[in-house]
């Protein structure tokens, strides 16, 4: 039998007798791989600016120390934001254009309350310079708690006989428990804080403060309730609702009885619905100038409402408030057409042929607050803009040289973790200032896209091959790596389990639920070193991270150029760029 004789396979395909490190075949095509980490459009969209891919790697591996440690590099007040941020990450998230954004606020919850970590000092360069910090709210202790980690002697003077402001005074408990409060504000008073407390200021004590100390941030907060320019307004049973919160918090407040009527749309007036519903209230109304889509009140919370009996009635406003024997008897509401004029101005103008009349033992308003700024009026420097004390955006410096404001007292849009910003945008400003240095030179490596976030931690530990400046998009991800995960679901109480009690309503995750719920993180613009720049490379040109180098590199005299690691890096971290 005659064997067939074998093919020669070099015949069919080149084969390399020798290592192919003998081949330099970077010359072929002059694009190179570069890996360079980036910012994810949630971190881009965080006000606190938070690191939010690298807290959710370390949850993911259940590392819950080094994601409460990736949180407080940007962020006093994980806790608290952990449950009352309004999550404007979530809403950036890329996984949300996939199977559903990740649990972005729950998970910084749940980093504060299983992890163990402390506030990492940045440097001691502010030593020399103190500060002074008038007003202990979220943008106070923002700006108090990052000073401190730059080396300033700060003093926090807070009128109130505790610190937190409208945290500790403003939200109900079934939002933000006080405990929650507490652990992060034993944080934030480690770094050596001096604490003064019950100190009401005037004009005297501000001049005294600044000429004690190099810097002062004043951030007293918005604390005084809008009042109605409504007929029946100084009867008996009319309340702001910021005052009725805070008399509820400080137990100034019992039962509350018959039916109560909230005006206004915003997040105040929800929580005054609620709450006077837990009062034991028969029935509570909340009236709104604004339709449903308008309201500034936030979905959840609206949707927490309704499902605890709270009724609705959008686009009325109050006509006058009527009464018997001194005290509330009933409002009497009018058809609101439009909010603002031709100018987009807020000017709601009404059909007063279209009425309706409410019963009411009970009229809670919560149209707003403002700024108490009398004592800052008193020595007539600062210049004001509706309202607020007017300050440089880029710096947070009032009118006044070397007097700073955040928080409510100026305009950044009412939440908490805008005022957070401030703060930390200030602690930035003045900080620079005490080392000779300019404010926009510095933002200019800070800032995470195009945004007004920055990263504070970044001025003292930049990462090699970091771009703050680049955003990662869902279209710069490979879909073939992307597997599909729902939701995790954080636990919640149900609506008839919260009647007449201030039990939190939100729940938190198990460590397991949390793991699983990281995990689901695309990690954008984060390098995870998953290795498949590394595996799928053909020329095998890919150098991973070794004691000296925390980038994977490429060796450029043998890759072609091939995109291959750019197409399966998952993370957007590899991208193709011209070469030498």
């Amino acid at each position: 039998m005659k064997v067939p004789r074998c093919i020669d396979p070099e015949k069919i395909i080149p084969i390399s007798r020798y290592s192919t490190e003998a081949f330099q075949t970077g010359s072929w095509a002059n694009r190179r791989p570069v890996h360079r980490e980036k910012i994810s459009p949630c971190r881009v969209a965080c006000p606190a600016g938070n690191n939010i891919t690298q807290a959710m790697l370390m949850a993911s591996q259940g590392d819950f120390d080094r994601a409460l440690e990736a949180f407080l590099e940007e962020n006093p007040l994980p806790g608290v934001c952990g449950r009352v941020c309004y999550h404007p990450c979530q809403a950036d998230c890329n996984r949300g254009k996939w199977d559903g954004e990740v649990s972005i606020r729950a998970l910084e919850r749940a980093a504060s309350e299983i992890g163990e970590a402390e506030p990492r000092m940045l440097t001691d360069s502010g030593k020399d310079h103190p500060v002074a910090v008038l007003g202990a709210g979220p943008a106070g202790l923002s700006a108090a708690y990052h000073l401190a980690r730059m080396g300033h002697e700060v003093t926090l003077v807070e009128a109130g006989e505790s610190l937190g402001g409208l945290l500790r005074e403003g939200i109900p408990l079934y939002r933000l428990p006080e405990e929650v409060l507490e652990r992060d504000m034993k944080r934030i008073l480690s770094l050596g804080i001096r604490c003064r407390t019950g100190m009401r200021m005037d004009a005297g004590g501000i001049a005294e403060l600044k000429e004690d100390n190099e810097a002062l941030f004043i951030a007293t907060g918005a604390s005084m309730g809008l009042s109605l320019e409504v007929e029946g307004t100084g009867l008996e049973g009319v309340v702001p609702g910021i005052q009725f919160l805070k008399d509820v918090r400080g137990a100034g407040v019992g039962n509350v009885q018959g039916k109560v009527v909230v005006i206004g749309g915003g997040n105040v007036a929800i929580d005054a619905a609620m709450t006077a519903s837990r009062l034991g209230a028969d029935r509570v109304d909340l009236v709104s100038l604004e339709g449903e889509e308008e309201m500034p009140a936030h979905a959840r919370e609206m949707e927490d409402a309704r499902e605890e009996g709270i009724f609705f009635h959008h686009g009325w406003g109050p006509g006058r408030i009527t009464g018997r024997g001194g005290r509330v008897s009933g409002v009497e509401f009018v058809k609101c057409v439009s909010l603002f004029d031709g100018t987009g101005k807020f000017n709601p103008s009404y059909d007063v042929s279209r009425t309706f009349s409410m019963e009411a033992h009970m009229v809670i308003v919560a149209i707003g607050q403002a700024p108490d700024i009398p004592f800052l009026k008193e020595n007539g420097l600062f210049e004001y803009m509706e309202g607020h004390l007017a300050v440089d955006a880029r710096t947070m410096e009032t009118s006044v040289p070397g007097i700073f404001a955040g928080g409510d007292l100026v305009v950044t849009g009412g939440s908490v973790a805008g005022a957070i910003a401030s703060g930390k945008l200030a602690a930035l400003a003045i900080h620079m200032r005490s080392q000779g240095r300019e404010v926009d030179e510095t933002m200019a490596r800070l800032r995470l896209g195009s945004g007004t976030s920055f990263s504070m931690n970044a001025l003292f530990h930049e990462r090699e091959g970091w771009d703050p400046g680049k955003v990662v998009m869902f279209e710069d991800l490979e879909p073939m790596f992307l597997d599909v995960r729902k939701p995790i679901e954080s636990p919640r109480l149900t609506p008839e389990s919260r009647r007449g009690n201030f039990r939190e309503i939100d729940l938190s995750m198990n460590r397991d639920e949390a793991v699983r719920a990281a995990e689901r993180c695309f990690f954008c613009g984060t390098c995870t070193e998953c290795d498949r720049c590394f595996i799928y490379c053909p020329e095998i040109s890919i150098i991973r991270p070794d004691e000296d180098h925390a980038a994977y590199r490429v060796d450029e005299a043998h890759c072609k150029g091939c995109a291959v690691c750019n197409s399966v890096c998952t993370r957007g971290v590899m991208s193709m760029s011209e070469g030498k």
